[in-house]
């Protein structure tokens, strides 16, 4: 079921309305929700993806770290006028070789890179290879390590290439990350935050 980027912005604000509620207890899960209700969650993307479907409403995909720790990578929160919680959230579809999935992502203009946990990184069949160089990149809570890999992004129907940091170190409450690179050169975003959405305008592919 295609959402459209209406429907995207109702679903992803009835995610961080209830936003506590997922974190505290579908911690390191797949998580799906629609614009009224939560749907389905699990460790297994692809199955609590079809269990959603099933509903037959619109929903989105989106993964809940873990928060048995203080330790963050680049965290950002939004507090909108009414006192309640928003985060830049933006519905995107990563694509490896033959691997295609959608999940909400937080839109971080502190992030120099795009940020994927293991477990999706695994989703999209990531390995590391024998001997291959492990970088290390600085977070609020200290050291992590990572591997950067290509791949291909969707937002709004535009499909481009883009790196990504691959997380190899254990963080907590470490989100799925939309950084700078290739991004904010490709989209001017606006963050409209009385009305809890975000706005991105193709601006298109470098010169």
């Amino acid at each position: 079921m295609t959402v459209t980027p209406e429907q995207a912005r109702e679903i992803i604000r009835w995610g961080n309305r209830h936003r506590r509620m997922l974190r505290e207890n579908y911690r390191r899960q797949f998580v799906a929700y629609s614009a009224t209700q939560f749907l389905a969650a699990g460790t297994d993307y692809h199955q609590v993806k079809a269990e959603a479907e099933k509903i037959g409403e619109p929903f989105l995909m989106d993964w809940m770290p873990a928060l048995t720790a203080d330790v963050q990578f680049y965290w950002v929160k939004f507090y909108g006028f009414a006192g309640a919680e928003w985060e830049p959230l933006y519905p995107v579809t990563l694509t490896c070789e033959s691997n295609s999935e959608e999940i909400v992502m937080l839109v971080d203009s502190g992030a120099q890179l795009s940020l994927i946990s293991r477990e999706v990184g695994e989703l999209l069949g990531f390995e590391v290879s024998r001997g291959e160089p492990i970088t290390v990149g600085q977070g609020v809570g200290g050291d992590v390590q990572y591997v950067k890999r290509i791949i291909n992004l969707t937002i709004d129907n535009r499909t481009f290439q883009a790196p990504v940091a691959w997380l190899l170190t254990e963080i907590a409450n470490a989100p799925l990350l939309l950084g700078r690179e290739v991004v904010f050169d490709l989209f001017d975003i606006k963050f409209v935050q009385a009305e809890e959405r975000i706005e991105f305008e193709w601006r298109g592919e470098h010169s």
